[in-house]
């Protein structure tokens, strides 16, 4: 056991993190923690089945201390509850990745990430032609659970009597477990499926996971949020005629940790709490838009849509 601990304390000591030789992250309770680490090792401490953690929330608390120790215990170190540098070196044995203490330094303010030069919003014709056009209409409002609510009905060159059932299913992915609000399965566009289930595995791949803490929903039948044509009962239209139905009413998009990056606040700066800046380079690889790069006063920071 001495041996092992010695060992522990020589890795601690060598180990190279993310970005070149530096000081790394160190978490404890009432520490000056860097919300996105505890995330980070919130989500590791489940995947390694160390349920006692809780939820992946950015906050080290009594139970994230309690499943430090009981990781601490699993490799032979103190159990003192504290992520120090040989915790961290244990970890990463498991494939924990230790980033550089200036990370975040180099990815902060409002303007990073930058928007991507070779992607952008896509247009209704795009959506129409991709997607496949639709008709709906609006019942009065009084009878709609939210003002920007539409019904589906059949797809414009009668196909089909009913589009949603012809055009959404299920994706289904543990990969958001983790996640509150998730339930197993994405509701998209049977076009937008194996781009976002790729989506998925980059982000894993990428050991960013731990930044989706919360999911909010794909396909959502409705104007973008803030649009009501009016309050009566609208008559029948094609979504080829409605410039303003939201990418979720294809199929097409989803949004997640929404609390922290509502619309038309800015974004969740990198490394705090619900952030999703770091998800977006995938994203874009990906073809899908991130909507904090919208413009027009309407950033979206929780909004993801499939461009390309």
């Amino acid at each position: 056991m001495q041996i092992r601990r010695l060992l522990h304390l020589i890795f601690a000591l060598m180990f190279r993190v993310r970005g070149g030789m530096a000081m790394a992250f160190t978490l404890s309770r009432g520490g000056n923690n860097v919300p996105a680490e505890v995330q980070r090792w919130q989500y590791f401490l489940l995947r390694r089945g160390i349920s006692q953690v809780g939820r992946v929330d950015a906050d080290f608390g009594s139970k994230s201390e309690e499943a430090t120790r009981i990781f601490q215990l699993q490799q032979q170190l103190p159990t003192h509850g504290k992520v120090d540098s040989a915790t961290l070196n244990a970890a990463s044995q498991y494939g924990y990745t230790i980033l550089d203490s200036g990370y975040y330094a180099a990815r902060s303010g409002a303007g990073w990430p930058a928007p991507p030069g070779d992607l952008s919003s896509p247009g209704s014709a795009w959506r129409n032609t991709k997607f496949s056009c639709f008709r709906f209409v609006q019942k009065q409002n009084a009878y709609r659970d939210r003002p920007e609510r539409i019904v589906i009905k059949g797809s414009c060159d009668g196909a089909a009597a009913d589009w949603t059932q012809a055009n959404i299913v299920d994706l289904n992915s543990s990969l958001f477990s983790h996640a509150d609000g998730y339930r197993g399965y994405f509701r998209v566009h049977r076009e937008a499926r194996d781009a976002l289930d790729a989506l998925l595995h980059q982000w894993q791949s990428d050991d960013l996971l731990h930044l989706v803490i919360s999911f909010a929903g794909a396909f959502d039948p409705r104007y973008i949020f803030g649009h009501n044509p009016g309050n009566a009962a609208q008559p029948e239209l094609k979504s080829t005629d409605a410039s303003k139905l939201s990418n979720h009413a294809f199929g097409s998009a989803f949004d997640i940790n929404a609390t922290w990056n509502w619309i038309g606040d800015v974004p969740a700066f990198c490394g705090r709490k619900g952030s999703v800046r770091e998800l977006v380079a995938s994203a874009n690889a990906a073809g899908f838009y991130w909507g904090g790069h919208f413009g027009g006063g309407r950033v979206d920071g929780m909004h993801f849509e499939l461009a390309r």
